[in-house]
């Protein structure tokens, strides 16, 4: 190492440090450190160090690095995305497959119901005719009972002709209609459908219906398939409860210009981070059997009758499930 400077006086001062040094023409032994020359000097064959002497290799070999570590994540990452993909879309095919195997029950009950309509009708027939028999003849005492077992088998009669019509009703596919329609009429033909399962199930109904509900301008069937959907959420809902505690109850109110039906079960509630996503198609809190398209259904429904739909827990336990349709027109004057 040469320094220049202090060379040409034979003597070279490096400060005031205790280990003071002093450089008088001949080899030199030892090193300095920089910060320890004058200001000026001028160093030369000094040793390299390691970042300066393979810079450009470092740099390559860290991007390599950095590169193989993004592109391993994001293979990662993408595998696994993929293969979520794939659970979900064969979830998805086996519930398309489970709905269309309904929508075939659906179609072959419409049919079932149209053929019991004819023995119905020709019981109801005869019927008719034995109570003209027993009215222009003479009765035997044995017999006077005869004309009240002809009553109820009448009434029996029309009342399962009754729970067929209706049951055809909702079957049918048929497109939106936009008609006057009483949403309390609705609702009690829809717990009269759900009155036979309620009992099965040790299910109590209860209804309180706002008094004097205007129309709403829509269409019945749909809106019948929103309650039934309803009903029969919240009848699952309580079915794991002691029997005492499986109360479902049904009311609606009415403001200025809506009319609000609601659901409320007294059953485990719903998860405070799911209520949004129980209306997205596919998606259910049901252990086995549910599909997760009624309320996604019914959300279509109400939405093509400008209403809303949404959920909500109760703070004694269970939720609410409520709609809202507006009041005709010509009825918020």
């Amino acid at each position: 190492m040469e320094l220049l400077g202090e060379l040409s006086r034979g003597r070279l001062d490096v400060g005031e440090s205790p280990d003071r040094r002093h450089w008088d023409g001949g080899p030199l032994a030892f090193c300095w450190e920089s910060s320890a020359l004058q200001a000026g000097s001028i160093v030369r064959f000094r040793e390299f160090s390691v970042w300066e002497r393979y810079r450009t290799g470092i740099i390559v070999t860290a991007s390599v690095l950095v590169l193989q570590s993004v592109l391993i994540a994001s293979l990662v990452f993408e595998r696994r995305r993929r293969r979520l993909a794939e659970v979900e879309s064969r979830r998805h095919l086996a519930a398309m497959a489970h709905l269309d195997r309904r929508a075939a029950m659906g179609e072959l009950a419409t049919s079932l119901a149209h053929e019991l309509n004819q023995p119905l009708n020709a019981i109801l027939q005869n019927a008719g005719v034995a109570k003209m028999l027993l009215s222009a003849n003479a009765v035997p005492p044995e017999l006077g009972e005869m004309a009240d077992i002809i009553n109820d088998i009448r009434k029996d009669d029309i009342r399962a002709s009754e729970v067929i019509r209706r049951m055809r009703g909702l079957l049918q596919k048929h497109e939106l209609e936009s008609h006057p329609v009483n949403l309390n009429e609705v609702a009690q033909e829809t717990v009269a459908i759900v009155g036979p399962d309620a009992r099965s199930r040790d299910v109590r109904l209860e209804m309180n219906l706002a008094d004097g509900v205007r129309s709403i301008m829509g269409d019945r069937v749909h809106l019948q398939q929103v309650i039934l959907n309803l009903l029969i959420n919240a009848m699952d809902a309580v079915g794991t409860m002691p029997p005492e505690r499986r109360h479902v109850r049904l009311w609606s109110t009415q403001s200025q210009d809506e009319v609000r039906l609601a659901v409320t079960d007294s059953g485990t509630g719903i998860p405070a981070d799911r209520i949004s996503a129980i209306f997205e198609p596919f998606y259910t809190t049901k252990d086995a059997g549910g599909m997760g398209m009624g309320l996604a259904i019914s959300r279509s429904i109400i939405e093509a009758h400008a209403g809303r739909i949404a959920a909500e827990n109760n703070a004694d336990g269970g939720a609410t499930v409520w709609f809202s349709v507006p009041i005709r027109l010509d009825q918020t004057e």
